[in-house]
């Protein structure tokens, strides 16, 4: 299923690329190649959409990809019992998908992955209250960022935890504190106190881990293995066989 899903991704990238071909009409025009000197430029906007007009042999081609990839995205996964929505320092939208990330990677790994981080700005929608589809879990994660899991000392977490404190919050799972004059106190992984000498696999997404956001103890791990799974892909197969969720907190930051 996850190869269904990242090919259904890749059409609906293409659906949308090809969409937005439609409202551009093609020339073509041979240009002798010369060699040129840059020494300044000017620049000027144009809003295409008040002259180009669209092109009907792509719209063609297009068509009979339209309905069926509609459909897809109109498949029914899951159905929620309200609005589930972000929030800081805790959020019912965060605490979802972070405990769904820890979850799959786990499930990858074979082995306990102790903490899952992700980061508020990559949820980018609520989902709604009532049937939720593919075409809404597509809409909350847009971007291509798959599973990537490193490994940190307890130092390192402790720290990390300090810098999740500094942004107010973000989407954690396994991992407990409360939040003191921007500093994290009373540090749980599982139900014990983060052990400074011990190694704990932290689950997160690539763009963190390649630099992104607010916490660079991320950059730094002992050991980094990314999986090659969306993290969408991994929500969209978990919610497949939930018969319902809810929005659920559970004080994990407070």
């Amino acid at each position: 299923m996850m190869f269904e899903y990242r090919f259904l991704s890749g059409r609906v990238i293409l659906f949308f690329v090809a969409v937005m071909m439609v409202s551009c009409s093609a020339s073509k025009k041979v240009v002798e190649q010369e060699t040129y000197l840059f020494t300044g430029f000017d620049h000027w906007n144009y809003s295409m959409a008040d002259f180009i007009e669209n092109d009907d042999v792509i719209a063609a081609i297009i068509e009979p990809y339209k309905s069926d990839i509609q459909d897809q995205l109109n498949t029914v996964l899951t159905r929620s019992t309200a609005i589930i929505e972000r929030g800081q320092p805790e959020g019912p939208l965060g605490n979802l998908t972070a405990d769904i990330l820890r979850n799959r990677a786990t499930r990858e790994m074979n082995e306990t992955v102790h903490i899952a981080i992700l980061n508020n700005g990559g949820l980018r929608v609520p989902l709604p209250a009532g049937p939720v589809n593919i075409g809404h879990i597509f809409e909350l994660m847009p971007f291509e960022n798959h599973i990537t899991i490193l490994k940190l000392t307890g130092d390192q977490v402790i720290t990390l935890a300090d810098e999740i404190a500094a942004a107010g919050g973000e989407p954690v799972s396994g991992i407990r504190f409360r939040i003191n004059n921007g500093k994290a106190e009373d540090v749980l992984v599982g139900n014990k106190s983060a052990d400074p000498d011990a190694n704990y696999w932290v689950a997160t997404n690539n763009w963190l881990a390649d630099g992104g956001g607010d916490m660079p103890t991320l950059w730094s791990p002992q050991e980094r293995r990314d999986m090659q799974i969306l993290i969408r892909d991994a929500f969209i197969e978990y919610l497949k066989f939930m018969p319902a969720i809810e929005p659920v907190t559970d004080s994990r930051i407070r």
